[in-house]
């Protein structure tokens, strides 16, 4: 089955919106490719960290993605948001 997605390259920059359950610390940002770090609560006051900035490619998203698995951030959305 074909799938397109008009106006999305996964080989060009883009900018994401990630967020995970709990608190990750601001330092990770570098770690994180430079996203920003933001904390912010749910409906049910629970923590939950949003990340966003602009990736080079999709691999690098896969790479954060991966990384935050590997320290057991549970991910609770990612989005790709329009260009600002």
């Amino acid at each position: 089955m074909e799938k397109h997605f008009p106006g999305a390259s996964f080989i060009e920059p883009a900018w994401y919106r990630i967020c995970i359950q709990g608190t990750l610390d601001k330092n990770w940002s570098d770690y994180c490719g430079g996203m920003t770090i933001e904390h912010e609560r749910d409906a049910h006051q629970q923590a939950v960290t949003v990340m966003t900035g602009r990736l080079p490619d999709q691999s690098a998203l896969v790479g954060i993605l991966t990384s935050l698995h590997d320290i057991g951030c549970p991910i609770l959305s990612v989005e790709r948001e329009e260009a600002r």
